[in-house]
């Protein structure tokens, strides 16, 4: 069970998102260009300390766990929150933990914008970048090491993106390291492996509660679609999934706060299974739906977007695979 202090973050993260950025509000950010996210409300956002909850104090953070953090990421998660926060608080952690505090104060007050690298593979220098269009530095990390790289140095080029409102670059990082951090020092990449879960399992569970919720309403021959014993299969299907993820997400996030051993399969497994549930349930979502789920303008094709951009977010799914279960 949730703590009273990790129901509030809850509470806090939900109220603010509904109120200043509902998911109803940007969507036109979904297909027209643009940026993501204005920088006043992503600063507005990085004041409420989105961005340095689970920073150690004597970093000028706010000393949460990984846990409360991953409260903060499901929200985010499940209201479609434009704008790049897991990179930011991934880039914070390598300035802070290389010593620069002046770079890590500037990140999480929200004024310096972070992009995420991810490889394309694990035999090539070609990354995709996300949350591109507005950052000023881009983060890459993997199991041994995290760095920062300014932006203007990579070799970059923007692509028509999936999730519009997920501004995409591809390329080659380039020019010299910023900041690095080793991960025995801060396990940078495993921390966002949980983070990312996290905003996974709230989209499966925002496809739950929107097929759930328009099953209940769409009628057909005289009755809900929610009567039917196929329909109450796929919903009960996606609750399950959802709850699943969260669940590994908060089993992974728990261990890496305690130092238990194997907290990293922990993370990689929270990762891949959330990964499935918000592509199992966007599919579910969609097809309850029926023909109106597949048009931009609804939430459950969003989420189905967002999904999948998330799914090649910081390790692609081979990769992931190969981590679990070394190839011979």
């Amino acid at each position: 069970m949730p703590s009273a202090e990790q129901e509030e973050i809850t509470t806090t993260v939900a109220s603010f998102l509904a109120a200043r950025m509902p998911a109803t509000a940007h969507a036109s950010v979904f297909v027209t260009p643009g940026a993501e996210i204005d920088s006043a409300l992503f600063r507005e956002c990085a004041e409420l300390g989105w961005l340095s909850l689970g920073l150690p104090e004597r970093f000028g953070g706010v000393g949460y766990g990984l846990a409360e953090e991953a409260m903060l990421f499901r929200e985010l998660g499940r209201g479609l929150a434009p704008g790049g926060f897991l990179p930011g608080v991934l880039g914070a952690r390598v300035a802070a933990f290389a010593g620069d505090a002046d770079l890590a104060a500037s990140i999480v007050s929200g004024s310096v914008q972070v992009a995420l690298a991810t490889r394309d593979t694990t035999d090539t220098d070609d990354v995709s970048v996300l949350h591109a269009a507005e950052a000023s530095l881009v983060v890459v990390c993997d199991a041994a090491s995290a760095a920062l790289y300014s932006i203007a140095d990579c070799a970059l080029a923007p692509i028509d993106p999936v999730d519009g409102s997920v501004r995409i670059a591809r390329g080659t990082l380039g020019g010299s390291v910023i900041a690095s951090v080793a991960a025995d020092l801060d396990p940078v990449f495993i921390r966002g492996l949980v983070l990312c879960a996290a905003m996974q399992a709230g989209t499966a569970e925002a496809q739950c509660e929107l097929g759930v919720a328009y099953a209940k309403v769409r009628e057909q021959f005289g009755k809900p679609i929610g009567a039917n014993q196929a329909i109450k299969h796929r919903c009960a299907d996606m609750a399950v999934r959802a709850e699943g993820a969260f669940s590994q997400v908060c089993y992974a996030a728990t261990a890496l706060d305690g130092g238990a051993e194997g907290f990293a399969e922990e993370a990689i497994i929270a990762k891949y299974y959330a990964d499935e549930a918000a592509r199992l349930n966007g599919e579910a979502s969609v097809q309850i739906h029926g023909a109106i789920g597949f048009t931009t303008e609804t939430l459950p094709h969003r989420h189905v977007w967002r999904a999948h951009t998330m799914a090649r977010a910081l390790a692609v799914r081979p990769a992931l695979l190969d981590a679990l279960v070394p190839r011979p």
